[in-house]
């Protein structure tokens, strides 16, 4: 019997050993709350009135009621007068109880109605078809929240009973045990709400939508579906956390603050995926960070972890700022958690790790910390990425070279860098790539030999790069160095010899071979089409042959189809429709799987379209009818879109017959009428109207500016009407001024004015899209300068033409090379030559458009037509008589947007 006493006093001293091993802190600052209007809810009121009258959330019948019992048996037992007793008594009974404590007045047959539903549920329950150990799962939304709102208001008061009916104030620090650990099961329920809601968003809308039954009394939410119901979910759960912060504060023996509870706040805030969520998260680790005890460090890691994940995968704009500070806050606990050990090594004097050891040494966790900051910093699409990233690599390897090997950068490291390069574009972008997969190649470089394996260079590495030199583009054309597809078919064959010498993981496949082809077709060279070819008849070879990893497929063919349309042979449409013909054959046999799409067929109508050949207008127009028959019919299962008819009005507007612009015409007509019988995808856009514009300014009929301006006031009545898609642009007008400056009409230079007054005038009454750009001011300047006719038509075309350019030249925008060679015809063409101004006005202007860097062909060719002022302008560059556009200044020519002075390989062409 001695022993009794003392079994219960080690019995209570384990429970008190398990529950009051953390210290409790002061109350965040009260900058840090966020009040919401979520709280408010509308059923609030009715809320706190079922609790008063003592009714159940759920109806008698419903097999979810336990948690709706709750609430009623809490409010019973605040008016029970057992309540009344002391907290000792109250403490006691609470610690026998498991999750919820039953009033001691209630009924047996309600009594028999909850144990029967707690060993129903149990601790882990079915949710939504799925096990869950998330307190509260069977309450839905509303409900958890009413739930919520009756233990932040009743506090104390609902243990301490009430007087005269009136509910007692809430004395702070009184908190019995049984509300607390309530607080407490409510901030990890409201975490793993959010956290729920989260995955099950990530599904995609495979699974259906999950619901509860509803109760016949009560219309409830069934689960958080937007970013304002995880909001709501994350304040409830941090309203609770500062709940117990402040009964801790107060005195209240019985509150525990954890790093737990933080961890599950600072998710719930992380996981709504809002900028402004992500920024109270982070100042959540402040107030943690100001207030922790140092022996709490360790295990306070993850909190930084958590934040720092949110912020990688945050698409806001200097997220990766954010994430990289909180990387070096991480590496901040590190240093602290090796400064409090007593050995070299990190660990205490009895050997024992930290828990941040633990953490750290778990899968090499740091180096993924920096390798999703370096990710984030890749995606960011900063101009300096590249060098970013590299930072913290090279900030990796120093770490390692130093002696923790915890920190060995491994092949995503690698990796990650190269795809910050190559998604920068420019010329050194795609050098600096290379160099880092020579950096893999060649570890002993830096000192990282003994782990070579761990950085050999993969599949991931080599298509990197080859979406840096497919990126290497420098200029407005999105084209990239000339030199790419020769340089990308030298990896691939590095990749080849790679894997020969037994390197499993560089083999290449569809998907590098697919990148090859892209370079080619983005470097602009006129054999992209006959290179391209030939890596595809490669990778037919080799897949016959049984490797089932070259295996062409869509997007192959596509690629190599697009690449030879605009690779400007002669016989490019030839070979682009003979491939789609060997496509369909071997789909149809089943030899591959890639069927052709609309893209594949638009493709080839591009080729026509662009060869300029006598007929191919006629042969595109003749592959749209077959497809669209072919479809009528149930041939073929692949439909022209609008973009397919497009191009073949694109193709008849610069075919250059006389019937070219009746065609375009024409299918304009028939699209329309298409429309009208129900085929919306055929509904034309500004893109046709636009191409029809096209045809009327290449057309050589006399009246062809007339009716283009027809055609773009037709465009504002069906806008005006409701067809948003015919909408006039700045593009509609620059091809009807272009359209004006062709011609012979008398009074053009009046005209194409007067539209450009047009377009100033929509621009100031709104309409962004309409502000003038380089190529209108370019398009009036030229209608000035092919001005015909009497004297006076002359004056007046000078007088507008001088004033256009002043006016061009006192805006913000960039006068390039093709205005000034506008202008200089101008002024040689529509000024006296015995006029003194005539040589001044010359000179200055070419002056100016030397110092602006926009000397290009255009331009030397008005000088030429001036002897005098060409050899006196131009005489120290002059060889034979003879001034090169190629042999001038960098800094006369170093603006100019011309496909020749880039690449030399078009001057030959060009030239002659």
């Amino acid at each position: 019997m001695r022993l009794l006493p003392l079994t219960l006093l080690l019995v209570v001293v384990a429970v008190l050993a398990t529950t009051s091993t953390i210290e409790a802190y002061a109350p965040p600052p009260s900058t840090l709350i966020r009040p919401s209007s979520s709280f408010k809810l509308k059923s609030s009121s009715l809320a706190v009135q079922r609790v008063a009258q003592g009714s159940s959330f759920h109806s008698d019948n419903s097999d979810r009621s336990q948690y709706g019992q709750l609430a009623v048996a809490t409010t019973l037992f605040a008016n029970h007068p057992s309540s009344q007793t002391t907290t000792t008594a109250d403490d006691a009974a609470a610690t026998n109880s498991s999750s919820t404590t039953q009033p001691t007045n209630t009924t047996a047959k309600q009594q028999a109605r909850n144990k029967q539903l707690r060993q129903k549920h149990g601790s882990t329950r079915q949710y939504h078809g799925r096990r869950t150990t998330r307190p509260f799962a069977e309450l839905q939304y509303d409900e958890l929240i009413l739930l919520t709102d009756y233990h932040l208001g009743r506090g104390a008061a609902a243990e301490s009973g009430e007087k005269d009916g009136e509910q007692s104030a809430a004395m702070e620090g009184e908190m019995g045990s049984h509300q607390l650990h309530e607080l407490t099961r409510l901030v990890s329920s409201w975490s793993k709400w959010v956290m729920w809601s989260d995955q099950r968003d990530g599904r995609r809308g495979q699974l259906r939508r999950a619901t509860l039954k509803s109760s016949p009394q009560t219309t409830t939410t069934t689960f958080p579906l937007n970013h304002s119901h995880k909001s709501t979910a994350a304040q409830m759960a941090e309203r609770c956390l500062r709940k117990i912060i402040l009964e801790k504060q107060t005195g209240n023996p019985r509150a525990i603050v954890s790093i737990d509870m933080y961890h599950s706040v600072i998710q719930a805030w992380v996981k709504t995926g809002s900028h402004s969520d992500l920024l109270h998260a982070s100042s959540l680790l402040d107030y943690m960070e100001s207030n922790i005890d140092e022996e709490l460090i360790p295990s306070s890691v993850k909190c930084y972890v958590t934040v720092l994940d949110g912020w990688c995968k945050s698409r806001s704009k200097g997220a990766e700022v954010k994430a990289e500070e909180m990387l070096d806050r991480i590496d901040g606990i590190g240093g602290k958690r090796r400064d409090s050990s007593d050995n070299d090594d990190g660990t205490l004097q009895d050997g024992t790790s930290t828990a941040l050891d633990t953490h750290n040494n778990n899968n090499n966790k740091d180096v993924r910390y920096y390798n999703n900051v370096m990710n984030r910093i890749a995606t960011s699409g900063k101009s300096n990425a590249g060098q970013e990233a590299e930072r913290l690599l090279k900030n990796l390897i120093d770490q390692y070279k130093r002696g923790d090997k915890s920190m060995a950068p491994n092949r995503s490291s690698f990796n990650t860098v190269i795809k910050a390069y190559a998604n920068t574009s420019g010329k050194n972008a795609a050098r600096n790539a290379k160099r880092i997969l020579n950096m893999m190649e060649n570890p002993s470089s830096l000192g990282l030999q003994d782990i070579s394996t761990e950085i050999e260079p993969d599949k991931v590495s080599c298509t990197s790069i080859l979406m840096a030199w497919a990126n290497s583009g420098h200029g407005g054309d999105g084209l990239c160095e000339v030199d790419a597809g020769e340089k990308a078919e030298q990896l691939l064959e590095r990749m080849e010899g790679m894997y020969r010498r037994g390197n499993r993981e560089i083999r290449p496949d569809t998907v590098t071979y697919n990148s090859v082809i892209k370079v080619w077709g983005k470097c602009g060279h006129n054999q992209a089409g006959d290179r391209s070819e030939r890596l595809l008849n490669m990778m037919l070879c080799r897949y016959e042959e049984g490797d089932d990893q070259v295996r062409p497929d869509d997007v192959t063919f596509n690629s190599v189809i697009h690449n030879m349309a605009i690779s400007n042979e002669a016989d490019s449409p030839q070979k682009a429709l003979k491939l789609l013909e060997q496509m369909e054959e071997s789909y149809q046999s089943g030899l591959i799987d890639a069927k052709p799409d609309v893209f594949t067929y638009n493709s080839v109508l591009n080729a026509f379209a662009r060869s300029g050949c006598p007929g191919s207008a006629e042969r595109a127009e003749e592959i749209l009818n077959n497809l669209e028959n072919s479809f009528d019919k149930g041939i073929w299962d692949v439909q022209p879109d609008v973009c397919s008819y497009n191009i073949v009005i694109n193709a008849w507007g610069n075919s250059g017959e006389d019937i070219g612009v009746g065609k375009a015409v024409a299918l304009l007509d028939k699209m329309s009428a298409r429309t009208n019988e129900g085929k919306a995808s055929l509904k034309p856009d500004i893109t046709t109207y636009n191409s029809v514009l096209h045809a009327w300014s290449q057309s050589t009929d006399r009246n062809a500016p007339v009716k283009a301006l027809g055609l773009l006031e037709l465009m504002f009545r069906l806008y005006e009407s409701g067809k948003k898609e015919a909408q006039p642009d700045v593009l509609s007008f620059s091809t009807v001024i272009n359209s004006f400056g062709k011609s012979k009409l008398p009074g053009k230079a009046r005209e194409v004015r007067h539209l450009l007054r047009r377009m100033q005038q929509l621009y100031k009454d709104g309409q962004d899209g309409m502000q003038p750009n380089i190529f209108v001011y370019s398009a009036v300047l030229n209608a000035c300068a092919y001005t015909f006719g009497s004297p006076n038509e002359k004056e007046e075309a000078l007088k507008i033409g001088i004033e256009t350019f002043e006016e061009l030249q006192s805006s913000e925008i960039e006068v390039n090379h093709v205005a000034y060679g506008s202008f200089l015809r101008i002024c040689r063409k529509l000024m006296p030559e015995d006029d003194d101004r005539r040589r001044d006005l010359i000179k200055r202007t070419f002056r100016q458009c030397c110092s602006d860097g926009q000397v290009g062909e255009y331009v030397m060719s008005q000088l030429r037509a001036i002897p005098e002022l060409y050899v006196s302008l131009l005489q120290p560059h002059i060889i034979d008589g003879e001034a090169s556009y190629y042999d001038l200044p960098n800094k006369w020519t170093r603006n100019v947007k011309d496909r020749r002075r880039k690449y030399p390989q078009y001057r030959k062409k060009s030239i002659h």
